[in-house]
């Protein structure tokens, strides 16, 4: 029996197979923001030397008190004009993208699903500021992203405003 050193190992897969600069497929969860521009100009970047699919995801919330399935029919209106929004603008970066609208009670568990479903090896997320007690917040969809996405996840956060931005007073 072979020492431990010397066994045969599975060959290493190549730098470029594990490089989060040249995924197959990008996911971008959008919800109409000016963080989601951000987003999916940087996954245009990212997804074109590798001729990456790009599945642009935007999320209707329906209410606990209305059925899985109720017609959302003014939302859905917004939601389209948000994903023709980012046609055009992946369209003007020379990119071709996919879009669907999901509906479901919570945005995170559905983006996740969704693309793991598509088999997305990268996710690329706009975050907006949400204060929450006067600090930063992921929110809840943030933090879903965060802890259950399958897949390599780069979150991009718009710059913080003074107020938020300068360090707390010592009160020492």
């Amino acid at each position: 029996m072979a020492p431990k050193l010397f066994r045969s190992r599975p060959p290493a897969a190549s730098i470029d197979e594990l490089s989060i600069l040249s995924p197959r497929r990008i996911a971008v969860p959008v919800r109409g923001e000016a963080a989601d521009r951000e987003a999916l100009r940087a996954a245009c970047r990212l997804g074109r030397p590798a001729k990456a699919d790009i599945l642009v995801i935007t999320v209707l919330e329906v209410a606990r008190n209305l059925p899985l399935s109720a017609s959302l029919s003014d939302e859905l209106g917004l939601a389209e004009e948000v994903l023709a929004e980012m046609e055009g603008l992946a369209a003007h970066l020379g990119t071709h993208v996919r879009t669907t609208v999901l509906q479901a009670r919570e945005a995170g568990p559905a983006i996740v699903d969704e693309a793991r479903r598509w088999d997305a090896d990268l996710m690329v997320v706009g975050l907006g500021i949400t204060p929450r007690f006067g600090e930063f917040s992921l929110g809840r969809t943030g933090t879903h992203l965060l802890n259950a996405a399958h897949c390599r996840l780069i979150l991009l956060r718009q710059a913080l405003p003074e107020d938020l931005s300068a360090p707390a007073p010592d009160i020492t």
